[in-house]
């Protein structure tokens, strides 16, 4: 009686034991949430560049964040991307909707990677240009925002 009594008793304390482990490891990140989290923000983005609106697509970054996009020098802080973004409303002549699809997501604790996908088309659905690009974001007051970016578009 005494060996199962020491056994109960060894085997409670190891149970004891892995559960207090276990419960210490970080819970996995629901990557769905995650994935729709990042896509509402680059169709939102998406939306701001279609209404010729700066300050809407603004909203995808962070004050401090740096954005490097195709054929142009490094835009960092909120001050340079308003400007980069502001210029590229200006000059768009093209009549084109550029949307973005989130190809892959990466997260740890705050942080995300995103790779994607960007497309212009025309007013008749025609395909125009395509490029990718990778996003890092940091959840900061419990929503995700782009801290970097990068962009280049595809060869015609």
């Amino acid at each position: 009686m005494k060996k199962t009594t020491q056994f109960s008793s060894l085997f409670a304390a190891f149970a004891a034991f892995v559960l207090f482990f276990a419960s210490c490891q970080p819970a996995k990140p629901d990557m769905e949430k995650i994935r729709a989290e990042i896509q509402a923000l680059e169709d939102a983005y998406a939306a701001g560049l279609k209404a010729k609106d700066a300050e809407a697509v603004l909203a995808y970054y962070a004050d401090d964040a740096v954005s490097m996009v195709n054929n142009a020098p490094v835009a960092s802080g909120r001050d340079a991307i308003l400007s980069m973004i502001q210029k590229n409303i200006a000059n768009d002549t093209t009549n084109t909707t550029e949307s973005f699809e989130v190809v892959d997501i990466f997260a740890a604790g705050d942080l995300v990677v995103e790779t994607g996908k960007a497309t212009n088309t025309d007013a008749y659905g025609n395909v125009v240009k395509t490029g990718k690009y990778m996003s890092l974001f940091e959840k900061r007051n419990g929503k995700y925002v782009c801290i970097r970016d990068i962009y280049n578009e595809d060869q015609k």
